[in-house]
């Protein structure tokens, strides 16, 4: 039984005798699930069921961007130079909406510096989202796609989740989902339509909207940015291709996760990951390989793949569940073509 089985059953027993929020019981799980990535948290749409209150913020007709957002004044943000480069002459969403979560290498918006600092980055399956610290207690998630199921999804170690059905409305209008659970904060959600054709969400759980807010007002639709990595893959498998990028730089300049997503034919899929620093760095494993001419160890299951010859980061190749379909020849392939960055602690120099 899967760690998201038992959170389910558990959170189902507990409340046996009330209503069952979704929205917190998929959150709580998929949280869990993620923990072994560096202070990663998963923001689920999940359907909450409870006391909802919507409260009007004033859009432009049809669903259109919010209008009059006043400026944020809160606390700002600590300094962190982490961000997504700029992608010059790249259009935004609000110039090319058709364009939005078809390559996995751009993101179609962005926040301005001097109030959003970045945790952490995607675009992969036609979504593209950012995690954001605003000063506040609690990160704000952000997700762009053009279609309202997708912007709903949630992506967990390389799978993808639609844990309730993508029925909200896009109308502009703040829900504040109550999920009377102790010690837990409400969610924020504030869905919209920037164009037709085109869904933004911004999500938080916080005491208060205050950071979502915040978020909102520095949102940028009319620029673009590349989904900066401190890795390349310069070598692919016959017939494959670049299909994620996920950077979270959260920690930084302490700790880094890198995640590149290569897809074939087939549904084929494998994880190229980047951990910096890792523990097992300076006590790595033996070569028992090589890629490329480069020391690889390949790990017992034959699912994984790990590149030896990367100074304090570990990288690796996995080709197992859920990523599956290819070999250790293919990553072999991959490995060997593998550049890395070598500042890691600096963005900069990316």
């Amino acid at each position: 039984m899967t760690d998201l089985d038992q959170r389910i059953i558990s959170t189902l027993r507990e409340r046996a005798e009330g209503q069952v929020d979704i929205g917190q019981l998929t959150s709580g799980a998929v949280t869990r699930g993620r923990a072994r990535r560096t202070r990663r948290r998963a923001a689920v749409g999940g359907t909450a069921i409870g006391v909802v209150a919507v409260l009007g913020l004033g859009v432009a007709g049809g669903g259109g961007l919010p209008v009059e957002v006043p400026p944020w004044t809160g606390a700002k943000p600590a300094a962190q130079a982490a961000t997504p480069a700029v992608a010059p002459g790249v259009p935004g969403a609000l110039a090319r909406p058709d364009l939005v979560g078809k390559d996995p290498g751009l993101l179609h918006f962005g926040f301005d510096p001097a109030h959003a600092r970045y945790l952490s980055w995607r675009s992969a399956a036609g979504l593209e989202s950012a995690q954001l610290d605003l000063g506040g207690s609690a990160p704000v998630s952000f997700y762009l796609a053009r279609s309202a199921a997708v912007a709903e999804e949630v992506h967990l170690e390389g799978a993808r989740y639609v844990p309730a059905p993508a029925d909200r409305p896009y109308d502009g209008q703040l829900i504040r989902l109550s999920l009377d659970v102790e010690g837990k904060d409400p969610i924020w959600e504030l869905r919209w339509q920037p164009l037709p054709g085109l869904f933004a969400r911004l999500r938080t759980e916080a005491p208060t909207d205050a950071a979502l807010q915040a978020a909102r007002s520095a949102l940028r639709l009319d620029e673009a940015h590349r989904c900066t990595a401190p890795m390349r893959l310069t070598a692919l498998p016959a017939g494959a291709w670049s299909a994620g990028c996920e950077v979270t730089v959260a920690d930084l300049p302490t700790a880094l996760d890198v995640s590149l997503i290569v897809n074939g034919r087939g549904d084929r899929s494998m994880e190229v990951r980047l951990q910096y620093p890792h523990s097992i760095v300076g006590d790595r494993q033996e070569a028992n390989a090589t890629a490329g001419g480069r020391p690889v160890y390949v790990y017992p299951l034959g699912e994984k793949m790990e590149l030896l010859d990367v100074p304090n980061a570990q990288v690796t190749a996995g080709w197992g569940r859920p990523n599956e379909g290819f070999t250790a020849e293919d990553a072999a392939t991959v490995l060997g073509g593998v550049q890395v960055a070598q500042h890691l602690d600096r963005p900069a120099t990316w």
